[in-house]
């Protein structure tokens, strides 16, 4: 497949020929921009076949849910992205994650989107279809549907149906309480690459109270292997703290995800958000930190690729290819609330407006230029305590989030 890179003045000229066979992706460059580009291309597809494909379908090599199958059109696009922001220190975003709703069944004792306002009006869906446009106009290729619980939105299949598959692949996190096997069927025929399943634990009568909800655990089950079954790829995605460590539950849960169908599972850092926005100390310290990445890597050898494990813990390690990676606001991803406001990411509980008011490209960019993210960070700003102190410890005990963040020199806010 040829890759070409309209709209990176830079990249123009280059033309990239991809195809994969026997695992592996090959790859040739040729014009102008080619010299410049090799190194950096050397270290992306160098990464990718370090990893290997985790799912061989038609459409071409999986190596992740939150990256396009190899080679396509949408691939091009991140790659573009990824040579854009490294070589040209011209950021373009990868990533969105739209929180279409904050209704959920569950209460959960880490849910990140808690403490929103509950009487501010939700987007609509002729917004949220403005917003995605918007979004892909940036550069994005990977849309991500989150809540609240994005089946409870009631224009679900439209938003993921105007999609179109040459520009960003869409997957979307749930609780899978809803998801039944005539919703697979339904999102898969409006073009859904996959779906990341919460799981907190690998002990049924924990998740389901952590999640607040009798039979959670069991409707994770059903939805996972309902939408394997229909050809979706599956994820899950849970959290790590000190506790999880000391129980291995990376490894049970990589058990379950093999059993029920699962290709990946996202591990992120339990982060002092939401309703533990005001927890005392860090929720997974340096040691366990390291105990979880040596978990992860016997895991990603025991099941030899068929089922691969991502951690937040390596994303911020500054090894190998994560420094590419570090923190992902305001760098690779962007968020949007389901009230409209633009935030760093889903995790950071900070506002540059609201999209009813400005363009997402208005917001990025002042988000981009604002002193707190104009550099990029290896390590995740919210676990940072210097961040922590300026920007998190001073919003108002009782303040509705996001909290508008603070204008400062190079940032109008």
């Amino acid at each position: 497949m040829i890759y070409r890179f309209p709209g990176t003045l830079q990249l123009e000229d280059l033309i990239l020929e991809v195809e994969v066979a026997d695992g592996r992706i090959h790859y040739s460059a040729r014009g102008k921009g080619r010299l410049r580009c090799l190194p950096s291309l050397a270290v992306y597809f160098g990464w990718l076949n370090s990893k290997k494909p985790i799912r061989i379908r038609e459409d071409g090599y999986v190596y992740s849910l939150h990256v396009p199958p190899v080679p396509s059109a949408a691939h091009a696009r991140q790659l573009q992205s990824f040579l854009s922001t490294w070589l040209f220190r011209t950021r373009r975003p990868m990533a969105a994650t739209l929180a279409l709703t904050d209704e959920c069944q569950c209460s959960c004792v880490h849910c990140s989107a808690a403490l929103r306002p509950p009487d501010l009006p939700t987007l609509t869906t002729a917004e949220w279809k403005r917003v995605i446009d918007e979004c892909l106009a940036l550069g994005v290729q990977v849309v991500t549907f989150t809540g609240g619980e994005p089946l409870l939105f009631p224009d679900l299949e439209e938003l993921t149906a105007g999609i179109s598959s040459h520009l960003a692949v869409v997957e979307f996190f749930s609780n899978g309480l809803a998801l039944t096997e005539e919703r697979v069927r339904s999102l898969k025929e409006t073009g859904v690459y996959g779906i990341q399943l919460s799981l907190d634990s690998s002990y049924p009568d924990v998740h389901d109270q952590m999640r607040g909800t009798e039979g959670a655990f069991r409707a994770v089950q059903r939805a996972a292997e309902a939408a394997a079954a229909a050809g979706l790829l599956v994820g899950f995605s849970t959290y790590a703290s000190n506790e999880s460590v000391d129980e291995r539950q990376l490894t049970k849960l990589a058990a379950l995800g093999a059993e029920w169908g699962a290709c990946e599972i996202s591990v992120f850092d339990a982060i002092r958000t939401g309703r533990m926005l005001r927890a005392p100390h860090p929720l997974l310290d340096a040691g366990h930190r390291r105990r979880l990445l040596l978990e992860a890597r016997r895991v990603n050898r025991h099941h030899q690729r068929r089922l691969r494990v991502v951690t937040q813990s390596w994303t911020n390690s500054g090894l190998g290819f994560s420094p590419f990676l570090g923190c992902l606001a305001a760098h690779i991803q962007l968020h949007v609330s389901a009230q409209g406001e633009f935030m760093p990411c889903d995790f950071t509980p900070l506002s540059f407006g609201n999209v009813r008011e400005y363009s997402m490209a208005e917001l990025w960019a002042r988000e981009s230029a604002h002193p707190a993210y104009r550099r990029h960070s290896v390590k995740c700003r919210m676990q940072d305590s210097e961040f922590r102190a300026r920007y998190i410890d001073t919003i108002p005990e009782g303040a509705a989030l996001p909290y508008p963040m603070a204008g400062e020199a190079g940032g109008d806010c």
